[in-house]
């Protein structure tokens, strides 16, 4: 992404963590928002009255009296402040009809990482009263096996819900949402000028090694734990103290390499 379409860069972290290269190296880090939003807010107000909002339950935020879903209504903020009613209809006749996916354009399998996905959906040929058009599935396996030939991505424009995106359609039917590029935003600093001794590097590189080059298929292993917490609580039982991190960054970096590399080692001996 070309940097002068990059959105600016962020100004607040929204949290902190610590960065653990190995058990004895850590370094604490702010965490900043790596997007923000382009699109067009839209919020709920009852009967269109720009003075009384509503909450996500629906109900009126004045009186907490609940609305009937007619007497709800989206509304956009104009750039003067002022909210005007926005309906899907509008939207679709600005941007793209809704429910049309265009093909913009192919994008090489390799070049797939220059896009920052938001969320993945799948498509499959819709079923009309339980069966499959023929012409349809074989268009749409036509289309996959040429792209999975050519190891190719379809870029995508589509409406579903709200204003068009963009996606990245896959040979085996998943649809990548992506960000736009002025979405991302701008590195938070430019990487400070800092010294790297030849020894240093090569006890780093000794360390990525102990720990491992792989590329895992990930599951959440934190769902079962937090469900078998939230169920043990039910019972009564008491929660486990929380596990506590003491390791404090070192001035000498050598030293923390050497000693996080020897622990690592000890690790994968064990």
């Amino acid at each position: 992404m070309s940097p002068t379409a990059l959105a600016g860069a962020p100004v607040r972290a929204t949290t902190t963590i610590t960065l653990s290269f190995g058990p004895m190296l850590v370094m604490p880090l702010s965490v900043f928002t790596g997007t923000e939003e382009t699109r067009v807010a839209r919020s709920e107000f009852y009967r269109g009255d720009a003075n009384i909002p509503l909450g996500r339950a629906v109900i009126r935020k004045d009186t907490g009296e609940v609305v009937h879903p007619t007497d709800v209504t989206r509304m956009a903020q104009a750039s003067n402040g002022a909210w005007v009613t926005f309906t899907d209809d509008e939207i679709a006749a600005c941007t793209s009809p809704r429910g049309l996916a265009e093909i913009v354009c192919f994008v090489k399998a390799k070049d797939f990482g220059k896009y920052l996905v938001e969320g993945v959906k799948q498509v499959r040929p819709k079923r009309e009263k339980g069966k499959i058009n023929g012409a349809v599935e074989k268009a749409f396996v036509l289309l996959t096996t040429v792209m999975r030939e050519r190891k190719l991505y379809a870029l995508v424009k589509v409406a579903m819900r709200g204003p068009a995106r963009y996606a990245l359609l896959d040979a085996d039917g998943n649809l990548f949402l992506v960000y736009t590029a002025d979405a991302v935003r701008q590195p938070t600093t430019a990487p400070a000028s800092v010294a790297i001794f030849d020894a240093e590097r090569n006890v780093a590189n000794m360390l990525v090694d102990a720990i491992g080059i792989d590329a895992p298929t990930l599951v959440d292993t934190n769902a079962p734990v937090a469900q078998a917490y939230v169920d043990q609580k039910a019972q009564g039982v008491e929660a486990p103290a929380p596990v506590e991190h003491n390791i404090d960054p070192s001035a000498d970096l050598m030293a923390s390499l050497l000693a996080s590399l020897s622990a690592q080692q000890g690790e994968v001996a064990s």
